[in-house]
């Protein structure tokens, strides 16, 4: 079987800074096309790469975060679409907490990915 692996968030196929800023405002759909949100901003890393797209669920004035990794989304056509579940992106709102995004914060959604990328696909 194939190496599996979450992509290394430099990753050839990454969207650029200016590509992902371009997706603010879009709507953003999971991995079965339901609609997690909007792309309300993005998370650059140390170097100024996108690391995290920041979405806005705006569900019924509930206004709960919710962060993507932005190295493996797709944007095209006023759409991003982000291969990760529902589930495993509603889980992603506990993990920032509320302030400044923190290198912690990053540490803990890094870890919460890679976990449940790699039992998605065992």
């Amino acid at each position: 079987m194939a190496n599996l692996s979450p992509t290394p968030q430099h990753s050839p196929r990454a969207p650029r800074l200016g590509e992902a800023e371009s997706w603010i405002g879009w709507r953003i759909d999971d991995l079965n096309g339901s609609m997690l949100g909007r792309v309300e901003r993005v998370v650059g890393d140390d170097s100024g790469a996108p690391a995290w797209l920041v979405i806005d669920e705006f569900r019924l004035g509930d206004g709960r975060k919710f962060l993507v990794p932005a190295y493996d989304a797709v944007g095209c056509g006023g759409r991003v679409w982000s291969p990760h579940l529902r589930s495993q992106v509603r889980d992603s709102a506990g993990l920032v907490g509320v302030g400044p995004f923190t290198p912690q914060a990053d540490r803990r959604l890094r870890v919460h990915y890679a976990a449940s990328s790699a039992r998605r696909f065992a």
